[in-house]
């Protein structure tokens, strides 16, 4: 994909300045539509925190 957005920016004469936020918003929209894995999820052990009493 990222491919075919450089030609196209090329290609239209798009502005040479622009070519990465075109790219940014390339990849911005093909990650909001991904799809989340279905299944388990796994926990993050580093997150968690263990609260002793003293």
């Amino acid at each position: 994909m990222v491919k075919a957005v450089k030609t196209q920016v090329t290609d239209n004469y798009y502005r040479p300045d622009l070519t990465k936020a075109a790219l940014a918003r390339l990849s911005a929209v093909h990650r909001s539509l991904k799809v989340a894995k279905s299944g388990v999820k796994k926990r993050n052990r580093q997150a968690l925190k263990i609260h002793c009493r003293k």
